[in-house]
Formats: structure tokens, sequence, C-alpha cells
């Protein structure tokens, strides 16, 4: 290989296995679970408003509630994977150190990004404690379910800061800018 080639050469990104944390492999199941809950509920919901004139009582809180499980679960899995939307036309143009230090931008501004989110989710959280506030038709206390979704926002955030680390240190878990099927994209 000559030096012109090794220069343009992408930086190797060894990956280190999901297994390695176990605490991220229960996010995918969780995120499908209340997917599928809330397809079977729609489904179920249908059935029982059309056939039986008889609505399920509470549906769309329960829906609201299982969407937002789906979203903050799937944050940290997809912090992990590195497939966040991204603009790969400026990234294609990258190479070397300047790749390397729009990476670092990246993960860092994704870091310190979740971690501000998860603040003010918990402080929304602490609100609506202070508050009582129970959800509209179920009264289901909405602050419990709210401390949840800024822990989950939270551990994006540390997934978020520990990419980064691993990066300065010259590890990185996922290659960004590559399809899920492993071919590059950048």
């Amino acid at each position: 290989m000559s030096e012109t080639e090794s220069e343009h050469a992408p930086i190797p990104a060894p990956r280190v296995p999901l297994e390695s944390g176990w605490a991220l492999r229960l996010f995918g199941p969780i995120a499908a679970t209340c997917l599928f809950a809330m397809m079977a509920l729609t489904a179920v919901g249908v059935v029982a408003r059309y056939f039986f004139n008889r609505p399920i009582a509470g549906a769309e809180e329960i829906q609201a509630f299982l969407l937002g499980f789906i979203i903050f679960a799937g944050i940290p899995l997809v912090t992990y994977h590195q497939r966040h939307i991204a603009v790969r036309a400026f990234a294609a143009l990258l190479k070397g150190r300047a790749l390397f230090a729009q990476r670092i931008f990246v993960l860092a501004l994704t870091a310190f990004g979740f971690a501000f989110m998860a603040y003010i989710i918990l402080l929304q959280a602490i609100e609506l404690q202070e508050e009582g506030t129970l959800s509209t038709y179920l009264d289901v206390p909405e602050a419990p379910l709210t401390y949840a979704y800024a822990a989950l926002m939270a551990v994006a955030a540390l997934v978020a800061f520990a990419l980064l680390f691993g990066l300065l240190r010259g590890r990185a878990a996922a290659e960004p800018y590559s399809s899920t099927d492993g071919t590059d994209l950048g």
C-alpha cells in the first residue's frame, strides 16, 4: 500500500460485542414487547369498537405510555450502534484525522445532548410527582413513567459517553456510516 493510499484508508474501528453490555441486550426485547403490545391493543381495540361496540377504556393512554418506552428503550441501542440519522454527504468527504475529529465532535454533542435531555425529563418527572399528576382517563400517576423515561435517556447518554471515551482510547463499538448489513456507506 502506498503512502497516499494509507492516508485515505478508513480508521479501523474494532467492534466491541454487544454481549459485553448486558443492559443493552435488555432494551431490544423491551422495545419489541412494547411494540407488540401496542399492535395487539390496537387490533383488539378495533375489533372491540367496531364489532362489539365496546371500545377499550384508556387504550390511547396505554399506547402513549408504550410508545414512550419504545422510543426511550430504543435510543441507547441506536446510540450504541451509531445508527442515528446522519448527513453522509459531508462525512463522506472527510478522511483520516478530519473524520476522527468529526466522530469525536458528534459523539460529544450526542452525549451532552442526551445528558441534558435526561435532566430536563427528570425535572418534568419531579414536577409531575409534586403536583400528583394523573393520566386523564385511567388515573395512573405519570411521574413514575417519566422517571423511567429519564433513566433510559440517561443510559443513552452513558452509552454515548462510553463510545466517546472508547474512540478516544482507540476503540469503537460500531463503525459509523455503514449499513445494517455491514457494507460501508461512507
